[in-house]
C-alpha cells in the first residue's frame, strides 16, 4: 500500500526561545535542591533535558552564540564572528549590530541604529515569518541590543533592548518607525526605577550557600562605593557611582526581573499564541552574565542570582500557561556560552591554568615583525585572538602574505600560555575532525576574520584578577544547557553529544517549517519524539 503522510502533531500556537546569558549547566545541578517547584526544575521534571550539548565554534561570546542558536549554523556561515571583529576592508572595528543607516528609537540622545544586517544567514523567526506569510509574529527582547536584533531576525514585528543610561527599553528605525505604545507605556512606569531602589540581599540564609565561597573572598569585584564585595548590595546608593546609572541593575538579579516584566507585557499587549499562525518570543537574559563577569561561577551572589531568576522564569511560566494555555506553548532553555573559572581560583589552588597580557604580547609581536621586515605598522588590529595583518603594506613590500603568516604563527607558538595557533589558509581550506582545531575553523569567516589565529591553554584567559570570562574552544566554555518544554515534547533526558546549530533544525522541525538557509545542524530526534 502506497504510504499517506498525514499531520501527527499540531504546530504551537508560541515558541518561546530563552536565552541565560552565560550559564554554565553545573548550575542546574548546583543549585536544584534550592529552586522552587514553578521554574527550573518543571523544565527538568517535565520536559527534555539534553544534557551534553556544546558550542562547535570558537570563540565563544554573545553575538555568535545569539546567531547560532537562532540560525542553525556556525560563525563561517552565518557572519557573527564576534561581539566586534576589524573590517580590513573599510580600516574600522565592527560591532556586531551596528547600522549606520538605521537609528535607534527612544534612546535620547539618539545613536546610530542597531540591526541584524551583519548576519547573512536566515534565522527561524524568519522563516516563521516567511512561512506564515508574516501572518505569525516575532518579538525578541534583552537587556542587550545584540540579545535582541540577532534571535528577531531580518521579519520581526519588534526588537527591544535597555538603554542603561536612560532606564528604558528602545528599539531600532530598521524595525519601526515608532515605539509602540504598549512600550512607551510599560516605560512610562519607571519600572527600572522600582528595581534600583531595591537593597540586594541574599533569598536564603547564609549557610543554605554551603557549595559557594565565602561571601567575602579576593575572586569577585568591588562595586564601587563598597570596601568589600559582600552583601547587601543597596542598588540605590551604588547607582550614582557606578557608570552609566543603571549599570548596577544590569549587574543585579534585578536585571532580569525587569526583563521578563517586558516579555510579559509583550505576551498580553502583542496577543502572541491567540490565533491560528505560530508566534515566537525570544527572550536573552543578560544580568546572568554581567553578574558572572562580576563575581564568578563559586560567588554567592551568583547562586542568588540563579534561585531569583528560578522564580522569574516560573512567573513566566505561569503566565504563558494563563495566556496562551498548557498545551498551546513549546519553549527551549540554553545558553550563549558558559564560563571559566577564576584565574587567580586555580592558580591559588594548584589547578592549572593563567592570564595572557595581550598587550604585551602585540608588543613583542610587532618588535619580531619589525626585525624580520624592517619598520613598518604590520598589524592593524587584534580581535577575539586573531592578528589582522596590513595587507596594503606586505603588497607595498612586496611581501608574501603567506610567508608572514607562517612567520608570525610560529612565533607565537613559542610563547608560554597558547596551545594552538592556525594561519588563516589553514582555518579557510582544510577540514578538521579535532574538537578544537574544529571549532577554530567554524568561527573562522575569510572576509571578517584575521590572518593568524591562537588559542590559549585550558584554563588561561586574558589579563584579569577577578571573576569569569569566556571566548574558548573548551568545555567550560562550549557546554551549555539545552532544556525542552510543552507542547511536542517527551519527558526525558539525554547525554547524546549535540551541538548547538542542533537547536535551529530542531525548532524548524517542531513547527513545521523550513529549516534556516544556511543551517548545518541535524535535529534532535529523542526531542521530537515519535
Amino acid at each position: 500500500m502506497p504510504y499517506h503522510w498525514q499531520r501527527k502533531k499540531k504546530q504551537p500556537k508560541l515558541m518561546v526561545g530563552i536565552i541565560v546569558d552565560q550559564m554554565r549547566p553545573d548550575y542546574l545541578y548546583r543549585f536544584y535542591d534550592q529552586f522552587g517547584e514553578g521554574g527550573f526544575k518543571r523544565l527538568l521534571q517535565d520536559g527534555y533535558n539534553c544534557r551534553n550539548t556544546h558550542y562547535n565554534y570558537v570563540p565563544t561570546v554573545t553575538g555568535p552564540g545569539h546567531a547560532t542558536v537562532y540560525t542553525g549554523t556556525t560563525p563561517r556561515y552565518h557572519g557573527i564572528v564576534g561581539n566586534t571583529w576589524y573590517d580590513r576592508y573599510k580600516n574600522i572595528n565592527v560591532y556586531c549590530t551596528d547600522d549606520s543607516t538605521e537609528q535607534n528609537l527612544g534612546s535620547k540622545p539618539e545613536t546610530m541604529g542597531v540591526s541584524p544586517r551583519n548576519m547573512i544567514a536566515t534565522t527561524i523567526t524568519d522563516e516563521l515569518k516567511m512561512t506564515t506569510n508574516k501572518r505569525g509574529k516575532v518579538i525578541a527582547v534583552s537587556l542587550k541590543d545584540r540579545g535582541a536584533a540577532l534571535p528577531a531576525g531580518h521579519m520581526a514585528d519588534g526588537a527591544y533592548w535597555f538603554h542603561k543610561e536612560t532606564g528604558e527599553f528602545i528599539s531600532s528605525t530598521f524595525y519601526m518607525k515608532e515605539l509602540p505604545a504598549w512600550v512607551q507605556a510599560f516605560n512610562s512606569r519607571k519600572r527600572a526605577d522600582f528595581y534600583t531602589q531595591q537593597v540586594w540581599e541574599p533569598l536564603l540564609p547564609a549557610d543554605a550557600y554551603h557549595l559557594s565561597l565565602p561571601d567575602d573572598n579576593n575572586y569577585e569585584e568591588i562595586y564601587k562605593g563598597k570596601d568589600r564585595p559582600t552583601f547587601p548590595y543597596d542598588l540605590k546608593q551604588l547607582a550614582p557611582l557606578n557608570s552609566p546609572y543603571y549599570e548596577v541593575l544590569n549587574r543585579s538579579p534585578f536585571g532580569n526581573s525587569l526583563l521578563t516584566d517586558l516579555a510579559l507585557e509583550a505576551l498580553t499587549n502583542e496577543g502572541l499564541g491567540k490565533d491560528n499562525y505560530t508566534d515566537m518570543l525570544a527572550i536573552s537574559l543578560s544580568s546572568t552574565d554581567a553578574a558572572g563577569h562580576t563575581f564568578g561561577p563559586f560567588s554567592k551572589e551568583i547562586n542568588d542570582v540563579y534561585l531569583r531568576l528560578d522564580r522569574d522564569l516560573a512567573r513566566l511560566l505561569s503566565a504563558l500557561d494563563k495566556e496562551v494555555g498548557k498545551g498551546n506553548y513549546t519553549l527551549f532553555l540554553t545558553s550563549d556560552h558558559a564560563a571559566s573559572e577564576v584565574p587567580l581560583y586555580l592558580t591559588d589552588n594548584n589547578l592549572p591554568g593563567g592570564t595572557m597580557q595581550h598587550n604585551k604580547l602585540t608588543q613583542e609581536v610587532k618588535q619580531f615583525l619589525e626585525q624580520k621586515l624592517g619598520q613598518g605598522n604590520w598589524i592593524e588590529s587584534l580581535r577575539n585572538n586573531q592578528y589582522y595583518l596590513d595587507r596594503d603594506l606586505l603588497r607595498i613590500k612586496n611581501l608574501d602574505l603567506l610567508q608572514v603568516q607562517n612567520m608570525l604563527a610560529e612565533f607565537l607558538r613559542e610563547k608560554e600560555g597558547i596551545s594552538r595557533v592556525m594561519t588563516a589558509p589553514q582555518l579557510d581550506q582544510q577540514e578538521y575532525s579535532q574538537h578544537l582545531d574544529e571549532r577554530l575553523a567554524n568561527g573562522f569567516m575569510y572576509k571578517r576574520s584575521g590572518d593568524v589565529r591562537f588559542e590559549l591553554e585550558p584554563g588561561w584567559t586574558g589579563e584579569m584578577k577577578t571573576a569569569t570570562t569566556h571566548g574558548s574552544g573548551y568545555a567550560y566554555d562550549t557546554h551549555v544547557p539545552l532544556l525542552w518544554y510543552g507542547a511536542g515534547i517527551p519527558k526525558g533526558e539525554s547525554f547524546q553529544y549535540h551541538t548547538i546549530t542542533d537547536v535551529a533544525p530542531t525548532v524548524s522541525m517542531l513547527l513545521q517549517i523550513k529549516l534556516p538557509n544556511a543551517c548545518t545542524g541535524q535535529a534532535i530526534t529523542e526531542v521530537l519524539g515519535k
